[in-house]
């Protein structure tokens, strides 16, 4: 009997040495990104000016403010880029197409005021207060010949941030 028990010992402490160990190793990842910003403007309407308000190349009316407003942004946007983009001009590829000699210029007034072309890239900080990129519009005229006729220019600010 003792040697049962001599044989089933000897027999546990061969199995317990054969047992095998591992270790493992793995990473965890992931990123965290800042929330989402929510832009809107309206369309704006210049006004409606008679083709001798434009004495000579250059000549401009009245601005008018095109507003761009942002809610919801998370405190963690750092950075806004806005790319503008629209058709140009025949005459002066500053400005954005109105009617024949007569174009539309943008500036952006958040910040140094200057002005717009189309393909233009804009950075902006986050604005921290009244959540208002400022920017405005106005007609110009660009060439010797002008013709009359209703204007709408579409142009388009795509938003990217951080």
């Amino acid at each position: 009997m003792n040697r049962i028990r001599i044989i089933a010992s000897l027999g546990l402490l061969l199995c317990t040495s054969a047992i095998q160990a591992q270790t493992l190793n793995f990473n965890l990842t992931g990123t965290i990104t800042p929330g989402v910003c929510r832009f809107t403007t309206a369309d704006v309407d210049l006004g409606t000016f008679a083709t001798t308000s434009f004495t000579a190349i250059g000549s401009t009316t009245t601005f008018v403010d095109v507003p761009i407003t942002s809610s919801g942004c998370d405190p963690l946007v750092t950075s806004i880029h806005m790319r503008v983009t629209g058709n140009a001009d025949a005459a002066n590829t500053n400005l954005f197409r109105g009617v024949t000699g007569i174009g539309i210029q943008l500036q952006r007034t958040t910040g140094a005021v200057a002005i717009v072309p189309a393909g233009t890239t804009l950075d902006f900080s986050p604005v921290t207060s009244g959540n208002t990129y400022n920017f405005r519009a106005r007609f110009m005229r660009s060439a010797t010949t002008m013709a009359a006729g209703s204007v709408s220019s579409p142009i388009t600010i795509n938003v990217t941030y951080n």
